[in-house]
């Protein structure tokens, strides 16, 4: 492939020209696949409605930080505490106004994608572990599904 002089033969000179010319044309996304990309996006949860970051993350006693989040009378209070190394439990606290949200569904996605249950416990509180990174929780409120935006613990 290269000579004594370190010069390249003419193959190899036309050979990475055409693998030059192959991946400049991988490199670039078609202007009509970014568009759809961009606008799938907007779809991926859209019967849920986002809730809103109500007031900045607060400081609990000990080691802990409270989020709460609100959209149409409904609420999602998370409280976040150290359970050990890179591990902290979320207590999740919901409110809907006009309704007992005791049997909603709440889950928590990881930054990942998985979606972890979060289970209700003989007192009627909810929460599950989950290591560090980012998270959202979704809920499926009588009056539809709520997710709130993604915060990192």
């Amino acid at each position: 492939m290269v000579t004594g002089d370190n010069t390249l033969l003419p193959a190899d000179r036309a050979l990475l020209a055409q693998l030059r010319e192959l991946t400049a044309a991988e490199a670039e996304m078609p202007d009509d696949v970014a568009l759809a990309a961009k606008a799938a996006q907007g779809w991926g949860n859209i019967d849920a409605e986002l809730a809103a970051l109500v007031q900045e993350p607060v400081l609990t006693r000990g080691d802990g930080t409270a989020y709460s989040f609100a959209v149409a009378g409904r609420e999602i209070r998370v409280e976040v505490e150290p359970v050990g190394y890179r591990r902290r439990r979320l207590n999740v606290v919901l409110r809907e106004a006009g309704a007992d949200p005791a049997g909603v569904d709440v889950r928590v996605q990881r930054g990942d994608g998985e979606e972890l249950a979060v289970a209700t416990d003989h007192f009627g509180e909810r929460s599950v572990e989950v290591g560090l990174g980012p998270v959202r929780v979704l809920a499926g409120f009588a009056a539809g599904p709520v997710t709130t935006g993604w915060f990192t613990i």
